[in-house]
């Protein structure tokens, strides 16, 4: 439809790099307010779905190996509510359902380290920045909070507070994995996200419909975490991580949330930022810059940089 806004950000469109802030409009600010309350509201959704996956995985491990160990019985494994693959699958519905909410208002990013990349290539304004990074954050701790709240009963009955069910909500490394080698670890889970979300959304690289563009992300989300989750946990966005962190520090934790592994929370907030930064680069230098010539057609998303 005419003047409609593209659903996603399109990577093939020529970067703004020289678009400065000082020539930016003024930003408008009830389309701003749309923009966070659809990154709120995805962000959201990414991380009820996702860490919900994981704690009824958590509870009902916990919940049959204790009642095991009460009557003396061997615990039965095939009444665990969920695994590795579930919980890899239910990030990919949680990020598919959180961008069918948000892209065709806000773009969809649902994590500060895609918007730093978006912004990065011009495809969203500097200004703007803040307001995404702040929805994305907020989203997250108020996913955590509803999380715990509907399982706060089996919580309560586990009775376990320390990492082993603070991992629910953010995420821990394996005790083999050091600060390097787990920071490389998000570093490159990140660069494939940033990479396949470019690839995705490139109009002159095989782009997926628009409308299937959310369950290829989530596809690519759950295959990411599949292959390089284990070590980490697979934070990959510094919202979807810091937030529940900062929430479980906030509701029984404690301390322990900031100073478990050697002080790993910061590694998750960063790393993610260069790996995007870096994935989006590749990208765009080698495959973006080596599209042959061509004309634009009617329906090319618009750039976002001077928004």
């Amino acid at each position: 439809m005419p003047g409609e806004r593209s659903m996603f950000p399109d990577s093939s469109a020529m970067d703004s790099d020289e678009t400065s802030l000082t020539t930016e409009a003024p930003l408008d600010r009830k389309a701003v307010m749309r923009e966070m309350y659809a990154e709120f509201l995805g962000t959201m959704i990414l991380v009820l779905v996702g860490d919900g996956v994981v704690c009824q995985t958590v509870l009902s491990q916990g919940l049959e190996a204790s009642n095991a160990a009460k009557n003396g019985a061997t615990p039965d494994h095939t009444n665990h509510a969920g695994s590795w693959s579930t919980i890899s699958m239910g990030y990919g519905i949680g990020l598919m359902l959180g961008l069918y909410v948000s892209a065709g208002v806000s773009g969809g990013h649902l994590n500060p380290a895609v918007s730093i990349a978006m912004a990065r290539h011009g495809k969203l304004s500097w200004k703007k920045l803040p307001y995404y990074a702040a929805a994305q954050f907020a989203g997250a701790f108020v996913g955590a909070m509803i999380v715990y709240i509907c399982y706060y009963p089996g919580l309560a009955a586990l009775d376990k507070w320390d990492i082993s069910t603070a991992g629910i909500f953010a995420t821990y490394p394996k005790d083999h994995e050091g600060i390097l080698s787990g920071f490389i670890d998000e570093t490159i889970g990140t660069f494939l996200l940033l990479l396949g979300i470019f690839a995705i959304t490139d109009k002159f690289n095989n782009e997926a419909d628009n409308g299937m563009k959310p369950v290829v992300i989530g596809f690519l989300l759950s295959g990411i975490a599949l292959s390089f989750g284990y070590n980490t946990g697979f934070a990959l966005n510094p919202a979807r991580d810091f937030s529940p962190r900062m929430f479980t520090a906030m509701a029984g934790w404690g301390g322990q949330v900031f100073t478990a592994a050697n002080g790993w929370f910061w590694v998750p907030v960063l790393a993610p930022i260069g790996g995007a930064l870096l994935g989006a680069e590749t990208y765009t230098r080698l495959i973006s810059a080596h599209h042959p010539p061509r004309f634009e057609s009617s329906d090319m998303v618009k750039d976002d940089s001077n928004c």
